[in-house]
């Protein structure tokens, strides 16, 4: 009788763990869909160029190439972020692939497959993916001198007085941005940031300067991607690997008797106009730090809400 009786309850349990794998492989399998959907009307966005911090690039990226031929490269390498062929919008559909790819069977793996693909149908909301272009917008103003007003976001110098920072100089709003470069710890247990290839181009506009984690961290301006967008626009193990530096710098600093606080303990001032859909909470996920955000009650109604957009506000 006592054997019954376990073999029955191992049937519940493995009945109900198969009901629950069966809901979650259907809910994934929607959620696919909707994301698939969403990223073609992006797509349509970027072609038509109603996507309205698209032209803006664009024509920044034109516009700095003919007026300082130093920067046209790094002009036109950013104004691609405008277009379906560029890495901003080729990420998502990487992130989306690579869900479709990886299926997994277990439940913790199919959990963290549905969260992703609810983070990936927001970033590729054409709002929200509009509002994220303003960093790369930004980086080609501030290369001006002023001569192209910056969107969505305060002038440099209000946004260095609210946030009490030392100026990084231009191209600052990209440090830290795992499309543009990553972070490299030495021997001494300390990391750095290294562009990639061809993006060490900004390394220009910075002076040549190199930039450690903590004194980054400490520093860093405004920028849409570390304030709004990180968690929405970044592959789960890159965010990982960024959690993992943090902990690590942290650890040093304890075991050197000093202080560091996390480059995100506090949302910097500087933004101005953005979407509903940027100031929403991202939706949850289970590779994500608790701290960082929390899962909202219903994502679908934030995303129903997510679907108008503002009009950039500008600032010199």
């Amino acid at each position: 009788m006592y054997k019954f009786g376990t073999i029955l309850l191992f049937l519940f349990l493995l009945g109900a763990c198969t009901s629950k794998t069966e809901r979650l492989q259907e809910q994934i399998q929607k959620e696919v869909g909707a994301v698939e959907s969403q990223l073609e009307r992006l797509s349509k966005g970027l072609n038509n160029q109603t996507v309205l911090n698209a032209g803006i690039l664009n024509q920044y990226a034109t516009q700095l190439g003919q007026s300082n031929s130093e920067y046209a490269p790094l002009a036109k390498l950013l104004g691609e972020n405008a277009k379906t062929s560029g890495p901003m919008y080729q990420s998502l559909v990487e992130r989306l692939n690579t869900v479709k790819l990886y299926s997994g069977e277990s439940v913790e793996q199919l959990e963290k497959n549905l969260q992703e693909l609810e983070l990936l149908n927001e970033a590729a909301n054409p709002a929200m993916f509009s509002d994220a272009l303003s960093d790369p917008i930004n980086v080609l103003a501030d290369a001006s001198n002023g001569k192209l007003p910056r969107v969505q976001s305060i002038s440099r110098e209000q946004e260095a007085s609210s946030n009490r920072q030392s100026n990084l100089g231009n191209g600052a709003q990209l440090i830290g941005n795992p499309q543009y470069g990553q972070w490299v710890t030495g021997s001494n247990g300390m990391s750095f940031w290294e562009w990639y290839g061809a993006y060490a181009l900004i390394s220009d506009l910075m002076g040549g300067r190199r930039y450690n984690y903590s004194t980054w961290g400490s520093n860093r301006p405004y920028s849409y991607y570390h304030d709004y967008g990180r968690n929405r626009y970044t592959k789960p193990s890159v965010f990982n690997k960024q959690n993992q530096i943090e902990a690590r710098t942290q650890k040093t600093f304890s075991q050197q008797g000093k202080r560091f606080s996390s480059p995100y303990a506090k949302k910097r001032t500087g933004a101005v106009g953005l979407s509903k859909a940027s100031q929403s909470r991202p939706s949850s996920g289970s590779f994500r730090k608790a701290s960082t955000f929390r899962r909202s009650a219903s994502s679908s109604g934030r995303r129903a809400q997510s679907r108008t957009s503002r009009g950039p506000s500008r600032g010199k």
